[in-house]
């Protein structure tokens, strides 16, 4: 995936939003997160901790339509480990 395909993505996510349901658009987010870690990663210019957002990414993803509470709790750890990690630089 390039730069273009993730700008597409997030163009038609952006017009999504406007007639889904509430709940996509957090996940679409999740989703636009992955796949920029996804095209570092292809570079070669993913670290471990964004390795390790990607997997609770991928979480949070495959709970969203059964458990809303729950995923709400994973968009919660996830901004808690973002925090974390940037207060380190």
């Amino acid at each position: 995936m390039d730069f273009y395909e993730l700008i597409t993505f997030l163009l038609t996510s952006a017009r999504g939003c406007v007639d889904e349901p509430k709940i996509y658009g957090p996940l679409r987010l999740l989703d636009g997160t992955k796949r920029l870690i996804d095209l570092l990663e292809a570079r070669e210019m993913a670290d471990d901790f964004l390795r390790h957002l990607n997997v609770k990414i991928e979480e949070a993803e495959n709970v969203v339509l059964r458990d809303e509470k729950r995923f709400v709790q994973l968009l919660d750890d996830l901004v808690v480990d973002m925090a974390r990690e940037v207060a380190r630089w």
